[in-house]
């Protein structure tokens, strides 16, 4: 679900860029807070909803009835035990993560293109437009590492069950495997820390809250 979510809250941010460019003299109106918020809120219920799918049969059954055991003192990783491979690689793989992959990569190119176009025809020109499309490339360009990010973290895990699902007869080594399960949980940890120092206004909510919460206990 967690994955899910921070797809789903990419491709909101990428189509937000889009709009500030696409649309920069209407877009405060647009895009509101009230209409944020239910963004927000249909990226988690999105994800939560196609993340419960094997609860409701589209998994292992042999390990859901409790035919696999896992055995406690084994360290083996144990991430797709219960989840069906055909699930994540037609479902996830597939419907989900390559097409929004396509999405933003379409939209981004769609606001590089236009900052650029507009800050040729602006050059040497210390306008307002000037400032405000060499803003919103600065910031694309820090969101397109954020989404790399995510692309390089994800893919290889995905790739993998991929080969093992159609291409049963070629070994895929389980220490690939697990490096890759571990990459995909580390992107979700990394994702905060690379948005505090690429994009400042994050990386002055994350300063207000820490002061917050180390004043909160100096007090107690």
């Amino acid at each position: 679900m967690l994955q899910l979510a921070s797809g789903s809250s990419l491709l909101a941010i990428a189509v937000d860029r889009f709009l500030r460019v696409r649309i920069p003299v209407t877009y405060k109106s647009t895009v509101t807070q009230k209409r944020s918020w239910m963004v927000v809120a249909i990226c988690w219920f999105t994800a939560a909803l196609l993340s419960f799918i094997p609860m409701f049969g589209w998994h292992n059954y042999n390990t859901w009835n409790g035919t696999t055991q896992a055995n406690s003192t084994s360290f083996e990783c144990r991430f797709f035990t219960a989840s069906s491979r055909s699930y994540v690689v037609n479902f996830i793989f597939f419907g989900f993560f390559l097409p929004l992959l396509a999405v933003m990569t379409g939209l981004y190119c769609y606001i590089f293109l236009t900052t650029r176009r507009q800050l040729r025809l602006n050059i040497g020109a210390a306008t307002e437009s000037h400032t405000y499309y060499q803003k919103e490339q600065r910031l694309a360009a820090s969101l397109v590492l954020v989404l790399g990010l995510f692309v390089v973290c994800w893919l290889p895990l995905f790739l993998m069950q991929t080969i093992k699902l159609y291409g049963p007869k070629i070994e895929v080594s389980s220490l690939f495997v697990h490096i890759g399960v571990l990459l995909s949980h580390v992107n979700l940890a990394v994702n905060p820390i690379v948005y505090a120092f690429r994009i400042p206004k994050i990386k002055e909510e994350f300063k207000k809250l820490y002061m917050r919460v180390y004043h909160d206990g100096q007090q107690h």
